[in-house]
């Protein structure tokens, strides 16, 4: 049997293509939601505070250099004040594209917080 892509296989094809990527992409979703589970949330991490009554915690790294991730139901500003309250001021304090980083101990502790819908994920780096 001969295949020749004519004008009249074009259509068909595309569709084709299309629904097997939209297949893989699909597949790929669902292995990566498989494989990141929240987990339940601790008190700390590496004796950093999390923000109370912390959701969705997810542990990427556990040991050193470590992260976590989470969300908080307040906004970034509250969750800013409650780490400086918490850990003193940061040795640096930057805002890049709606994030706010804070540094700490000559950046080997990194805290990022992002806007995540009417809450704030943040995301906790421990470096040593």
């Amino acid at each position: 049997m001969k295949f020749s892509l004519t004008a009249k296989r074009l259509p068909f094809v595309a569709v084709l293509s299309a629904m097997t990527i939209f297949s893989m992409k699909i597949h790929a979703q669902n292995d990566v939601s498989a494989q990141m589970t929240s987990q339940a949330c601790p008190q700390e991490f590496y004796s950093l505070p999390l923000f109370p009554d912390p959701k969705m915690c997810q542990v990427f790294a556990p040991e050193l250099p470590a992260s976590l991730t989470y969300h908080a139901s307040t906004d970034q500003q509250s969750a800013l004040g409650f780490y400086t309250e918490k850990l003193g001021q940061a040795d640096h304090v930057k805002t890049l594209k709606g994030r706010i980083m804070m540094q700490y101990d000559n950046a080997k502790k990194i805290i990022i917080l992002s806007k995540d819908g009417a809450g704030t994920q943040i995301d906790v780096l421990v470096k040593s």
